[in-house]
């Protein structure tokens, strides 16, 4: 990520910009979220995200062409990059081969970026998208990596194994919730909370919180920016004394009797992981918790 941003900042100087910027689409494809950029403005937007379609540059993404537009006269708020309008004069944004990213540059001191600059953004679009996709296969690489050192040592009870897969995926807050019945769960296991916290054995509706939505429509759960709204988005209820972080990823593992939701959260980039990654990790999970099982069974025989 460090090269992109590094190029990034050539693209400013090369241009002569008053910003440039790089977006892309990350685990949800319906979003651009700004990557890299180098501005004189105070007034970026870290954290902003623009939805494919919507305004200049969601445009940009989703026609795939070329826009350059030419004594900007509209208020700049509007390309959803600044938090207030800067005066800008020009913007000149480029898209990834596969309509997967953004490269803009704008400026303050000409009205037009000439044939040639924009021929010249159009190279330094392709070399951005060929930056990303070698940042995407290392992280990818990465993770099958980590992944198959977790998988090899997987054993021990419930609450091992979710404390290996918050370690795996960088995550330090988690829960694992059993379907008793088709109306509630009970808490297997936690990681994570505050020591006065006994969640063990607690029983909670299947029709309240993120593990009952991922208990009752049997579904993965990828969020990628979780809500602050904590009584609208929660995991067993509102105002939980839970540090949950922007990112959440939730699996649904069915047994041959009910089915297991775990569910973690933290701060992680999913840029770069499989799209599969939730198949993997529960295979994994199902092959410790037969294992497991199995020894049980076993070790009650001998006994």
């Amino acid at each position: 990520m460090i090269a992109i941003k590094h190029f990034v900042q050539v693209v400013a100087n090369v241009f002569d910009s008053f910003t440039a910027a790089l977006f892309v689409c990350r685990s949800n494809g319906d979003y651009l979220d700004l990557v890299a950029w180098e501005s004189l403005s105070p007034y970026i937007v870290p954290e902003c995200r623009i939805k494919i379609g919507r305004g200049l540059i969601g445009w940009v993404a989703k026609e795939k062409k070329r826009l350059h537009v030419t004594c900007f006269d509209r208020d700049t708020r509007t390309l959803g990059i600044y938090s207030r309008d800067v005066d800008i004069k020009a913007l000149l944004a480029v898209p990834f081969p596969n309509g997967e990213g953004v490269l803009m540059v704008d400026s303050k001191n000409r009205y037009a970026f000439s044939e040639k600059k924009q021929r010249i953004l159009e190279g330094c679009t392709t070399l951005a998208f060929d930056l990303w996709s070698l940042w995407k296969n290392h992280q990818n690489l990465d993770f099958y990596r980590h992944w198959s050192y977790w998988h090899l040592g997987l054993s021990g009870d419930i609450r091992h194994l979710l404390s290996g897969l918050g370690e795996l995926l960088g995550m330090k807050v988690g829960f694992v919730g059993f379907q008793v019945n088709e109306a509630s769960f009970v808490i297997e296991a936690s990681i994570g909370v505050p020591k006065d916290s006994v969640l063990k054995g607690q029983v909670f509706s299947i029709d309240k919180g993120l593990i009952g939505w991922i208990l009752r429509y049997k579904k993965h759960l990828i969020l990628t920016h979780f809500g602050v709204d904590r009584h609208r988005s929660y995991f067993l209820w509102p105002d939980e004394p839970f540090e949950a972080g922007p990112v959440v990823i939730g699996l649904y593992q069915p047994l041959k009797k009910g089915a297991l939701a775990w569910i973690l959260t933290g701060d992680v980039d999913l840029s770069g992981w499989p799209g599969d990654f939730a198949e993997f990790l529960i295979n994994s999970l199902d092959k410790a918790i037969s294992e497991r099982n199995a020894a049980v069974a076993l070790q009650g025989q001998i006994s």
